[in-house]
C-alpha cells in the first residue's frame, strides 16, 4: 500500500470511530439529572391533563349546540373548565422554569398534586370574581 492509501485510510478510521463514539459521549456528558427526569414526568402529566381539558370543553360546546345543556350551567361549566386550562398552561410555562410541581412523587400522587393545585387556583379565581 503507497503512503496515500494509509493516510487516508487513517482518516477514514478515524472519521467512523469519532462518528461512533459522539452519541455515546453526548449522552453521557449530558445525562438527564433526576430533576430533570421528574421535571419531564410531571409535563407529561400536565399535558395529559389539558387534553382532558379540551376535550371537556369540545364535550361541553357540543351538548350546548345540540341543546342538551341549558346556556346557564353551560357558561357556569365552560368558564370552570377554562380556569383549569389556564392554571395547566401556568403550571407547564413553571416546569419551563425548571420549578417542579412535587418534589419527588409516584405517578398518583403527582396527579393529587396536580389536581390540588389546578382546584386550589380555580376557587381563587372564583373568590376573586365574586368580591368583584
Amino acid at each position: 500500500m503507497s503512503i496515500e492509501g494509509l493516510i487516508v485510510s487513517f482518516v477514514f478510521v478515524v472519521v467512523t470511530a469519532v462518528l461512533v463514539a459522539l452519541p455515546l459521549l453526548r449522552r453521557g456528558g449530558s445525562a438527564h439529572t433526576d430533576e430533570d427526569t421528574l421535571i419531564q414526568k410531571q409535563r407529561e402529566r400536565l399535558l395529559v391533563y389539558y387534553e382532558r381539558v379540551l376535550a371537556n370543553l369540545r364535550d361541553l360546546d357540543e351538548d350546548h349546540s345540540t341543546g342538551k345543556m341549558q346556556t346557564a350551567d353551560y357558561e357556569s361549566e365552560r368558564e370552570d373548565w377554562v380556569q383549569r386550562g389556564i392554571q395547566v398552561l401556568k403550571a407547564l410555562e413553571q416546569l419551563d422554569q425548571h420549578h417542579a410541581i412535587v418534589a419527588d412523587a409516584d405517578q398518583e400522587t403527582l396527579d393529587h398534586a396536580i389536581d390540588d393545585s389546578i382546584e386550589q387556583a380555580v376557587r381563587e379565581r372564583r373568590r376573586s370574581l365574586a368580591g368583584r
